[in-house]
């Protein structure tokens, strides 16, 4: 009896031991919880139905939490790589390509497929985030086209066109229409277009008519195959005359007119090219039917079915006087803004009349002298008309010095301050009338400004007779 008591005794011990070694673990591994930053830059979203090419993308993933080996993996029949577990230290930022590859049940319907995916810790826990990739079939990543041909034609030049950023290490085309057949094997990278010359079989014209022909073309690559259809034009002979004309430099003129001289209807196209800058300043006489961007330049088409003898004339007219005229205001601003930043002493020139008890003609003469930035050393210079005399009465700063020979007044201040302002006035008269335009010349200044000197001129005035007001101009 007391053998079983110890044996029950030993038994109950163990377990409280392993109960208490699995509470601490617990606790242990409930303060490493995970804490990624993740940031998902698209490499290409693209999943073609046909091909086992993935999804691409770059993720950048910092860990915020302690050191651990990560997975990432989803539970929506969707397998990624890489399939090992990676390390990232804590605080370290691991950039990495990561690809999806969907399950044929994901496959199977084209559109963007949203789904869940999980990044786990070996010891810290699991992270969820999204991600986004659309499926499409093959033959809507590849586009076909071809040039149009007459019975003139040699070669025509048939075009294959990436439209994703997939690439192809390898495919087998096969292109049929009515004028010709002709196989390529090539590759194509993302987002390329390949061109091929065709050679037309002149035997299969025999009896053909103008107008759109199929073109097919069958593609391999990676086991699969694809059929593209696109439509290649047949033009009647003699097809479409064209007469283009050029001319004028400010107004630039450039016509083209395209006259069906054939006997069927006949699709006319056009296309004028205009630079980022031209295109601004260009009209058409017609609305143009669509525009391409074409790197730096656009080019503009029109298209019109013509019957015999009709004729699609577009005229693009380019004025390059508004920009000249713009350029023009510009520098004109930008001058006189860089004469204004420049100033330091602004001169105002004025007059008005004086009435005087004998009827003389009398004017009086203001300056107005006005310091942008400190200025020193400052000598006004006017000069006076030679039918005028000088009346010996000023203003509240009389002149310095009054040279009758040279007929010129002047004062002298020791220095301006930045916005400070001095008034100079003095009043001429004649006993003799004047009748139309008595015009005075400008008023100037000599100054230094830290060490240097510099000069000002003022304004010209005028006095007309009649109105009897003083203007300036």
């Amino acid at each position: 009896m007391v053998k079983k008591e110890l044996f029950s005794a030993i038994i109950l011990g163990f377990l409280l031991s392993v109960i208490m070694v699995s509470i601490a673990s617990a606790q242990n591994i409930s303060e490493k919880t995970i804490n990624l930053e993740i940031e998902k830059e698209i490499i290409n979203e693209v999943v073609i139905k046909e091909l086992s090419s993935p999804a691409t993308f770059e993720f950048t993933i910092k860990n915020l939490g302690p050191s651990d080996s990560f997975e990432i993996y989803s539970l929506v029949g969707v397998g990624f790589f890489p399939e090992e577990t990676f390390l990232i230290n804590e605080g370290q930022t691991k950039k990495m390509r990561v690809e999806a590859r969907p399950d044929e049940s994901i496959k199977k319907n084209e559109g963007y497929f949203n789904f869940a995916y999980k990044i786990k810790g070996a010891t810290t826990g699991i992270q969820e985030d999204r991600l986004l990739i659309r499926v499409v079939n093959l033959n809507k990543v590849l586009g076909l086209r071809a040039d149009n041909i007459n019975p003139d034609s040699e070669k025509t030049a048939v075009y294959i066109e990436n439209k994703e950023n997939i690439d192809f290490s390898e495919i087998e085309a096969e292109f049929s229409t009515a004028f010709f057949a002709h196989k390529e094997n090539f590759t194509l990278k993302p987002r390329e277009t390949k061109s091929f010359e065709a050679e037309i079989d002149k035997s299969k014209l025999i009896g053909l008519t103008a107008g759109p022909y199929i073109l097919n073309a069958n593609l391999k690559t990676e086991g699969t195959e694809a059929d593209l259809e696109s439509t290649i034009q047949f033009l009647e002979q003699p097809d479409i005359s064209t007469t283009e004309t050029k001319e004028g430099f400010l107004i630039f003129r450039h016509e083209i007119e395209k006259k069906n001289e054939g006997n069927v209807p006949i699709v006319a196209q056009i296309n004028i090219e205009k630079g980022i800058f031209s295109r601004i300043f260009t009209n058409f006489n017609i609305p143009y039917y669509r525009k391409e961007a074409r790197g730096t330049k656009t080019e503009y088409i029109w298209q019109k079915e013509l019957r015999p003898g009709e004729s699609l004339d577009v005229t693009a007219k380019t004025n390059w006087f508004v920009p000249i005229f713009l350029i023009i205001a510009i520098v004109v601003i930008v001058i006189l803004w860089r004469k204004y930043a420049t100033t330091d002493l602004i001169l105002k020139k004025r007059i008005n009349h004086v009435r005087t008890k004998g009827g003389e003609f009398a004017l009086k003469v203001s300056i107005l002298a006005k310091a942008r930035r400190y200025v020193e050393r400052v000598n006004i210079i006017d000069k006076l008309p030679p039918v005028v005399k000088l009346y010996e009465r000023y203003g509240t700063i009389a002149p310095d010095r009054i040279n009758e020979k040279n007929r010129r007044i002047e004062w002298n201040l020791e220095s301006l301050n930045e916005n400070e302002e001095a008034v100079f006035s003095y009043i001429i008269y004649s006993k003799i009338g004047f009748v139309g335009r008595f015009e005075l010349p400008p008023a100037a200044a000599v100054y230094e400004r830290e060490g240097d000197v510099k000069e000002a001129t003022s304004n010209r005035v005028f006095f007309m007779s009649e109105p009897k007001k003083a203007r300036l101009e």
